[in-house]
């Protein structure tokens, strides 16, 4: 090389001018980018915790309907079954029998007995068949009170009257909730009743009338309002869109007390048309809150002419909405800003490190020297190549581990679920056993015990022995894959316990395995990298060739052929391009790049096959659309360490 080439600065400042606007390309790139990742991943983040808040808001809610819902039906069924008890009791049957003198005194004591055995009953009467009390007894504060029969009114013009008629026994109507009227006023402090009626009838041998019990809810309504919480809001509507419980006390009763315009029909008609529409909701949006409904049938669907209902609402206000927005955005708004600061100081770095190297290069002289750095970057260049080989070769392991441990975990989920079921119901059914014992253990809630206890246990045996299995299959292969000895082993074994592992990929994908392998075959070998080849081929199989099926197939065989084992592993899939198949079993060769995949799958399975087993592996393309792979195996493989697939 002559000195004036060498004192030339021109072919140097034009590489340097060059190389300068690739750097700041690059630069622009990566800043684009940077800005690109923090704000992407500001949402991700928001989006996530957002999600996680909303998540705990919806079972919230749940919840509180849930209790809500447990407590009034309890209600319910504990008033049903009293006045099902009265309408029962010999004292009653005698009393109302046709065949006997009305016997007002003798109900006077029924009623009286029972107004002091049984909570929250404000009245008992019973009314004849044109709606005079015949008999009624007041109840107040524990105190009995029998009205005078001078003092008994006529009630057949009242709704509940009329509406209890309609309902044949043995249902029992139930009325709207409503206040406590006593001498034509309301009573203060309130009290939310509603009256339960069981009509008597000649066909049951009693004088034609209603037996009607006035329930005070006071109790319930405190107890359901004791779910409020400033987060969510527990409401209570009639059936007419009235406010039966409000966190603004001054917004209940509106109709009662002649304030129509105080119900939620008034003054949010789009949501009661909403909540009559859809019976049930959870978290729905509504002018910034959110809102979830649920409807409660008071009376049952055997007289639906009368039957009544009410709604139940809880309320998350916008406020809390917004303040769940404002703290998922910090935490996103402090990751988008550390991203931009981190990919700063990168940049500035860059810039800092990109003035050393100009310097440096303008200090270089000499062709062979610019050779050499070269040359060491090329050198460097393969050493991270070889690297990287490396770590997608782990990292594949790594990954088919990952699968197997899901594939158990979620093969798991479904008995050992069963069992914690099964034991809850156990639990349940004891402490119904000690509540029996308590209030006098009968024959036949002792037989009932024994016979669920029985159905229970068989059940958690069942699912528990599921478990065991499953986790003894999970060993065994994760044994197989850590195992670098030569031992004997039944593939069908091997296979069965792949299998499990891959169930929820399999189910993802509807992909469906036709397994045909010989229960008998045994093989002298490494179980574990026959598992490893066979579950790289089904991944194979399920991502390139039945990826978007709705009835794919991946069809397993296995033959012994004199001291030879053949293994096929085929699919009605999408089938091999053609380009590919010449070069399918060299590295770094994929059609799927675009999504992320290495190429090295089945790479690896050609190294384990030919090197570790000293077997020999082809593909086949039985007609238009399949893929076969042939593996053959000798039926007893020498020593040789698995450590040496690298």
């Amino acid at each position: 090389m002559s000195d004036a080439t060498q004192n030339s600065p021109k072919p140097h400042a034009n590489e340097a001018h060059i190389w300068q606007s690739k750097l700041n390309c690059k630069r622009l790139i990566f800043g684009a980018g940077l800005v690109a990742l923090a704000m992407l991943s500001g949402v991700v983040l928001y989006s996530k915790l957002k999600e996680e808040r909303i998540t705990l808001l919806r079972e919230q809610h749940e919840e509180k309907i849930t209790l809500a819902v447990i407590d009034i039906n309890r209600e319910l069924g504990d008033i049903r079954n009293t006045l099902r008890l009265l309408s029962t009791d010999n004292g009653i049957i005698d009393s109302l029998s046709l065949f006997n003198p009305l016997n007002t005194h003798k109900l006077s004591t029924v009623f009286s007995r029972f107004g002091k055995a049984v909570d929250n009953l404000l009245q008992i009467r019973w009314l004849d068949e044109r709606g005079h009390e015949r008999v009624r007894i007041n109840i107040e504060q524990g105190k009995i009170e029998t009205v005078n029969e001078n003092a008994l009114q006529n009630k057949g013009d009242r709704y509940y009257f009329k509406n209890a008629m309609k309902v044949k026994p043995p249902e029992i109507y139930i009325s709207p909730i409503d206040l406590n009227i006593e001498k034509g006023a309301i009573v203060w402090p309130f009290q939310p009743v509603f009256r339960i009626g069981y009509q008597t009838t000649e066909t049951y041998g009693m004088r034609h009338g209603l037996l009607m019990i006035n329930y005070d809810l006071s109790n319930l309504i405190d107890k359901v309002r004791s779910l409020n919480t400033p987060d969510a809001e527990v409401m209570l509507v009639d059936a007419w869109g009235n406010w039966l419980m409000h966190p603004n006390k001054k917004q209940e009763w509106g109709t009662l007390l002649g304030q129509p315009y105080n119900s939620l029909k008034q003054t949010e008609p789009q949501l009661w048309e909403r909540i009559n529409n859809e019976k049930a909701s959870t978290m729905e949006p509504y002018h910034g809150a959110m809102i979830s409904a649920r409807l409660i049938m008071l009376s049952t669907k055997a007289a639906p002419a009368v039957a009544e209902n009410i709604y139940m609402l809880v309320r998350t206000p916008d406020e809390t909405i917004d303040n769940i927005k404002w703290e998922s955005l910090q935490p996103a708004l402090l990751l988008m800003l550390g991203i931009l600061l981190v990919g700063g100081r990168i940049l500035w770095r860059d810039f800092a490190m990109q003035h050393n190297l100009r310097q440096l290069t303008h200090t270089l002289a000499h062709e062979k020297h610019e050779l050499k750095l070269l040359n060491h970057e090329l050198d460097d260049a393969l050493s991270r190549q070889q690297l990287l080989q490396n770590e997608l070769v782990e990292t594949r392991k790594l990954s088919s581990l990952g699968m197997m441990v899901a594939g158990v975990a979620h093969e798991l989920n479904t008995p050992i679920g069963g069992a914690i079921i099964s034991t809850s119901s156990l639990k349940n059914g004891h402490r119904s056993l000690k509540k029996s014992i308590e209030e006098g253990l009968s024959r036949q809630a002792l037989e009932d015990y024994l016979t669920n206890t029985e159905e229970g246990l068989t059940l958690v045996e069942h699912n528990l022995t599921r478990a065991a299995n499953l986790v003894k299959s999970f060993k065994r292969l994760a044994l197989d894959r850590s195992n670098e000895e030569v031992v004997s082993f039944n593939l069908a074994q091997v296979v069965s316990d792949l299998l499990c592992s891959l169930t929820p990929k399999l189910k993802s994908s509807g992909t469906t395995i036709i397994n045909h392998i010989d229960t008998e075959l045994m093989l002298t070998g490494y179980p574990g990298i026959v598992s490893q080849i066979l579950q790289n081929l089904i991944i194979n199989a399920i991502t390139y060739g039945t990826c978007g099926m709705s009835h794919g197939e991946i069809r397993l065989d296995a033959r012994l052929d004199d001291t030879w084992v053949i293994m096929t592993v085929s699919d009605n899939g999408k089938g091999v391009a053609p380009e590919l198949k010449e070069s399918l079993f060299d590295p770094f060769v994929t059609s799927g790049r675009g999504l992320g995949h290495t190429g090295l799958g089945l790479h690896l399975v050609h190294q384990w096959v030919t090197r570790l087993m000293h077997g020999r592996i082809t593909l086949e393309s039985p007609k238009a659309g399949d893929t076969a792979f042939v593996i053959h195996l000798p039926k007893n493989v020498s020593h040789n360490h698995p450590s040496n697939n690298g």
